[in-house]
């Protein structure tokens, strides 16, 4: 058998190198070009997440190893939430879904996390002049995002990898190419979704479901559901309970570019 000379395989693996590489900045440029990348500094995020589900897991009788290993799936895509937001400049305090307005003091944005019980957070965030980004389409209808409806006016769709960039020119879409964009590393995921109101931005929607926003938001100001008037930048993003660190460089983009536009100042 003859030995491939060393040069050679040194050039290849450069080869592999630059082309990793090559996806996992793909997103960085564009996000130059849309959103202030200094946003985040010395800003405070409140992340709002369930803390007791894993715990009382762990302690029932009889145990349920399914039950545990998705909610450590779930704990663990909160956690590493919280410190893809620390890399990018902000201090980051979680807190659980019972935790009273008092936290939201000094704050510069509010994030809820899919893992929470909707009931248990209800409209505690909806009137606050603070930004706010949610995964949980549960709280839709009482942020007044949108209305009340499951199923007609906020849902969670099965099989999900794509969303279809609907208005790229807008900040939030993070310079990314309007049509599809592959934003979920498998097709088998669940994705969130809204139906927003006619004073919402609306940047993606689920694929082939044009009624269906994967990503929305609404100015400060702007009208949500029922007349009730944005008291700061309000934003809708499609990531469930797992998918957080399932998210191509695409989808990171998009989030990224959702937190940092949530916190720069209306101009």
């Amino acid at each position: 058998m003859k030995l491939e000379p060393i040069a050679r395989i040194f050039q290849r693996l450069g080869m592999v190198v630059s082309a990793f590489a090559a996806v996992l900045l793909v997103a960085q440029p564009l996000l130059a070009e849309s959103v202030n990348p200094n946003a985040a500094r010395g800003k405070a995020v409140l992340y709002v997440y369930n803390r007791i589900k894993l715990e009382g897991a762990r302690k029932a009788s009889p145990v349920d190893p399914k039950r545990i290993d998705a909610l450590e799936t779930w704990r663990r895509n909160d956690e590493k939430a919280m410190d893809y937001l620390r890399t990018l400049g902000f201090t980051v305090t979680g807190v659980g879904e019972d935790a009273d307005m008092a936290t939201v003091k000094g704050k510069d944005l509010i994030i809820i996390s899919e893992s929470v019980d909707a009931i248990n957070v209800g409209t505690k965030y909806r009137s606050t002049p603070v930004p706010l980004l949610t995964f949980e389409n549960d709280l839709l209808g009482e942020l007044e995002m949108s209305g009340f409806k499951s199923g007609v006016d906020y849902g969670t769709d099965d099989n999900q990898r794509f969303i279809y960039i609907v208005n790229a020119p807008h900040p939030l879409a993070a310079g990314l190419s309007a049509g599809f964009q592959n934003v979920l590393t498998d097709e088998h995921f669940k994705m969130n979704w809204g139906k927003p109101g006619l004073g919402a931005i609306t940047i993606a929607t689920l694929r082939g479901e044009p009624n269906k926003a994967a990503i929305f938001a609404y100015e400060s100001g702007a009208t949500m559901n029922g007349e009730f008037l944005a008291p700061a930048r309000r934003v809708s993003f499609f990531l469930w309970q797992d998918t957080f660190e399932q998210m191509r460089p695409e989808g990171l983009a998009l989030f990224r570019a959702a937190v940092l536009w949530a916190v720069t100042p209306p101009a």
